[in-house]
């Protein structure tokens, strides 16, 4: 499955808001959406590829 940068942030609102619960989103999409979340309570800038 090819991961959608834009369905990161996507997923990671919806995780952060409590709508969605992180074990289940698609399962590429986990660890991308658990580094999002990381840099952004760090305040570093969001992970790009």
């Amino acid at each position: 499955m090819r991961i959608k940068q834009y369905m990161v942030s996507v997923y990671a609102v919806l995780v952060k808001n409590d709508k969605r619960q992180i074990e289940n989103i698609p399962e590429a999409y986990v660890i991308p959406v658990a580094e999002y979340l990381a840099a952004q309570e760090e305040g570093a800038p969001a992970p790009t590829e």
